[in-house]
């Protein structure tokens, strides 16, 4: 993959607006859970806020009272969830993919209904909290590792669903379902059926496969490349457990991710 956004083909510029919008989404949502500032601005008024591009499924983050969630990838949104307060509109994938990568630009407001005003106020503090909350080392290494699995699952089914180059990859990779689990912490889980990949929002009672991680700093290390997955394995920082052709042909798709998330925005490498 080229290293500039402008030299990206139109089927990769769409593979990372999309990782972009869902990333998002997702990660302003769970910043809000675990930020109380974010978590008040969030509560004051209801909202449904949509993040949408031209070929993209809209990715969504509603308030209702304490309850803070988001939707991305084409997921069927709960009916009463109610209309969109506001759609931030991206006049093309790479205008996405750029704006919500820090290349600079502005979405267009489309203010629809009520809670319009809060929606922008939350989404606008939200998107630059998460950067700063993952920079800070004092910031819980829970939390971290929630962030950076969540950021890294979404953006995995995000390439499964729309990059042409894991096509023949996905083929190699069986079908089925797998558990995410830091200790003491979370889990989380994966169901990879044909070229799709969604991410669940609980880990399966009964998965095909387990990759659990021995502490959250592990989690950390792992998604946020620091330390490679097979080095974590060999340190017994992570083990796989049940069906392992399974585990590693997802891992094995984290690199196209990366690839994709070392496209710095601005045109040239991070």
């Amino acid at each position: 993959m080229k290293s500039r956004l402008d030299e990206l083909s139109g089927s990769e510029v769409l593979a990372l607006a999309g990782i972009r919008l869902s990333t998002t989404a997702h990660l302003v949502a769970l910043a809000a859970e675990a930020d109380p500032n974010l978590r008040a601005m969030a509560s004051r008024r209801s909202f449904v806020l949509a993040l949408s591009a031209p070929g993209l499924p809209a990715a969504r983050v509603s308030a209702r009272g304490a309850s803070i969630r988001a939707w991305s990838g084409g997921e069927a949104v709960p009916a009463g969830s109610g209309r969109s307060s506001l759609v931030l509109r991206f006049a093309s994938p790479l205008a996405a993919a750029r704006i919500l990568g820090g290349g600079g630009g502005m979405p267009l407001p489309l203010i629809l209904g009520p809670g319009a005003f809060a929606a922008l106020a939350f989404f606008r503090e939200a998107s630059s909290r998460v950067p700063a909350m993952l920079k800070d080392p004092a910031l819980d290494p829970a939390v971290k590792a929630r962030l950076l699995t969540e950021a890294a699952l979404r953006g995995l089914a995000e390439v499964a669903a729309r990059d042409p180059g894991v096509e023949q990859r996905l083929h190699h990779v069986p079908d089925g379902s797998a558990a995410v689990e830091v200790a003491g912490a979370f889990s989380i889980g994966l169901r990879k059926a044909g070229r799709r990949i969604e991410v669940l929002g609980s880990a399966p009672e009964a998965p095909n496969a387990r990759l659990s991680f021995r502490d959250a700093a592990s989690a950390v290390a792992v998604f946020s490349g620091a330390r490679a997955a097979v080095v974590a394995l060999g340190a017994s920082e992570v083990t796989v457990r049940g069906f392992l052709p399974l585990v590693q042909g997802l891992f094995a798709l984290l690199d196209r991710l990366g690839a994709y998330l070392a496209v710095d925005a601005k045109g040239g490498l991070k």
